[in-house]
């Protein structure tokens, strides 16, 4: 029996672009994290250069790229202008008043678990889309499905409260106490839910029904946290590795996305994230350089601003550091949260899903 037909077929379709894109996509991005990660926990004096470019290439570029989204057009201003010029304000004095009252702690300690929330769903999040995208469909529960992305994340944090760790880079936290028993029976819990998973996905590649695109992504999830949360020890060099990994991910996520909503619909008028957003490498590195170069003016201004009003005081300056750019997270998540769900119209028609393929999720 020639088996190469049944093979072919299974990696037709559901990729979110094309093969080489999102084979980089998934596993590009993942090497790179991993790479990194463990290279900086068995040679830590690494680390405060790799979160350096980290942050300056990936982690602040990754936020800003939210706005090509939100604030390419005059009717994407309009259509969100109380996400664009009113919710960093009230997240910003929400996070200014915790801060100065309570400390600095509980900004930290609630980074944690929020960055753990957005990063999960971010994955559960592309995985419904490479679902859309799915020319077939793995029939299992919609529960159990959910459950098996949350399975390993759940056990990693409660790993790390377990751990028992007080600070995080360099920041004081908290973190809940958890006894042993309840990380081993996640684990247990996690395993068994995987181990379903596997069986489920290797029963439909015999069958010539495998998802390809979704399964390879899935699997990079649980990777991923795996060993960010579970298999490096250190909570901080952990942190790193989840962080470069979601930070990448993101960014040509939105690149994606902007990529087929003007290829499909380009400005009559000339439109630096229209233009840059079509083929060609010449494009594609004015795009990220675009998007770079504001990264670079605004969280240039925001330390010029600090050291310029705060001159000889370095302690007040460090706050407000955290303080900002723990308000320039937090609402990066809220607005994640509500403007990429692949249930929303507008975004399964800029990422080709039919209606459908709508029917699983």
């Amino acid at each position: 029996m020639d088996v190469s037909p049944v093979i072919k077929r299974q990696f037709e379709g559901g990729w979110l672009r094309d093969a080489p894109f999102d084979l980089f996509f998934i596993f590009g991005v993942l090497a790179l994290a991993l790479t990194s990660g463990l290279v900086v926990a068995h040679k830590p004096d690494l680390f405060p250069i790799v979160i350096f470019l980290d942050l300056w290439f990936l982690g602040y570029h990754h936020v800003i790229s939210t706005f090509t989204k939100l604030a390419a057009t005059v009717e994407d201003r309009k259509e969100n202008k109380f996400l664009i010029y009113y919710l960093p304000l009230i997240v910003f004095a929400a996070v200014l008043a915790v801060g100065l009252t309570i400390g600095v702690w509980l900004i930290v300690t609630i980074y944690i678990f929020w960055q753990w929330y957005h990063y999960t769903r971010q994955s559960y999040g592309i995985s419904a889309y490479y679902r859309r995208k799915a020319v077939h469909q793995v029939p299992e529960n919609q529960f159990l499905s959910q459950a098996i992305i949350w399975s390993i994340p759940i056990w990693g944090i409660l790993h790390r409260c377990q751990q028992g760790w007080t600070h995080f880079l360099g920041l004081e936290i908290w973190l809940p106490p958890v006894p042993y028993e309840a990380v081993y029976l996640a684990s247990f819990v996690s395993c068994a839910l995987f181990m379903c998973w596997a069986v489920s996905r290797i029963a439909a590649w015999v069958s010539g029904t495998l998802p390809v695109a979704q399964t390879l992504f899935q699997l990079s999830h649980f990777v991923a946290f795996y060993v960010g949360y579970i298999y490096i020890s250190d909570i901080s060099i952990g942190w790193l590795t989840i962080n470069i990994w979601h930070n990448a991910q993101y960014i040509l996520f939105v690149w994606l996305y902007n990529s087929n909503k003007y290829r499909k619909e380009p400005l009559p008028s000339f439109n630096l994230i229209s233009w840059a957003s079509q083929k060609g490498y010449t494009k594609l590195i004015a795009y990220f350089g675009t998007c770079l170069l504001v990264t670079t003016v605004f969280y240039g201004a925001i330390q010029l601003t600090y050291d310029t009003i705060f001159v000889n005081q370095p302690a007040t300056i460090a706050m407000l550091y955290v303080l900002t750019f723990q308000a320039v997270n937090f609402h990066h998540y809220i607005v994640d949260s509500m403007i990429w769900k692949s249930r929303i119209k507008k975004n399964q028609q800029v990422m080709n899903i039919e209606p459908s393929q709508t029917a699983n999720g």
